[in-house]
């Protein structure tokens, strides 16, 4: 394991000069899907409750994860799957906050016995099966601030297509100003964020969330948002040819999911 450790970290460090965004954000976000365990006389309190008590003694007090979040199939093609999200300022604090988790575990749980009840009983939850990604932290995200709602977060995975003629710097230059003008001004998208593959399967994976309040807000955004569009870009002829721009730098391809948030287990 430690090898592979090294090979790994050998492996990220070598492009991570290409995913920087601010010195002090999170750069690298790790998400961990698992499986609610269907033979485990599962119940939804229950479960929030445990998680909980060790977001409390251990999630929160580890100051190397920024940022976390728990997401809980809504619509999706899996109905048990589960995903934890958390941000990571980068591959180094990726690495010590695992051995923090083990500091604060044992002095939140000092007597061996209870400590193994509670981790027995935590992984009774799930099945035994879980996938992991390492996803780079894009720019031009919209922080929407941890409160005690639910909200509904909207995934799209999109693939990246590269261009023979594309231009240095122009892909950058026309997300940055679709989103300044298009998501950061639409008040029905309560935060968005955008990340691309850094370790996983597929190397042309673009990720996006977007935060909503409701399904509802959802579906009008997509109204909100076409209204923006046409004040920034009035001219249809210059409308036009933007998004010609864009689009030629993705594949003609998108799948979409939604979550619900646990908002007791966010960061």
């Amino acid at each position: 394991m430690k090898k592979l450790t090294g090979i790994l970290a050998m492996l990220c460090m070598t492009f991570l000069p290409s995913v920087l965004v601010a010195q002090n954000d999170p750069q690298l976000l790790v998400v961990t899907r698992v499986h609610f365990n269907p033979s485990s006389n599962f119940n939804f309190t229950e479960w929030v409750a445990h998680e909980k008590e060790f977001f409390d003694k251990v999630t929160l007090k580890n100051d190397l994860l920024m940022r976390t979040n728990v997401l809980v199939h809504y619509y999706t093609n899996d109905n048990s799957e589960v995903l934890f999200v958390s941000a990571y300022k980068s591959w180094e604090d990726i690495e010590k906050a695992n051995a923090k988790d083990n500091e604060l575990i044992t002095a939140a749980w000092p007597d061996s016995v209870k400590r193994k009840a509670f981790f027995d009983k935590q992984r009774s939850f799930y099945t035994s099966k879980h996938s992991d990604e390492i996803r780079s932290i894009a720019p031009n995200t919209k922080i929407f601030p941890a409160d005690t709602a639910m909200h509904i977060y909207y995934v799209r995975t999109t693939h990246r297509a590269f261009p023979a003629d594309a231009k240095p710097g122009e892909y950058q230059q026309l997300m940055a100003e679709y989103n300044q003008n298009v998501i950061q001004k639409n008040s029905l998208i309560k935060g968005y964020y955008p990340s691309r593959h850094f370790w996983g399967a597929d190397s042309r994976e673009f990720i996006e969330a977007f935060v909503y309040s409701s399904l509802a807000d959802m579906e009008k955004s997509a109204a909100a948002n076409d209204a923006l569009i046409k004040a920034h870009w009035r001219d249809e002829a210059k409308r036009k040819e933007f998004f010609n721009k864009l689009e030629k730098y993705y594949e003609n391809w998108h799948g979409d999911e939604i979550y619900r948030n646990v908002p007791v287990l966010r960061k």
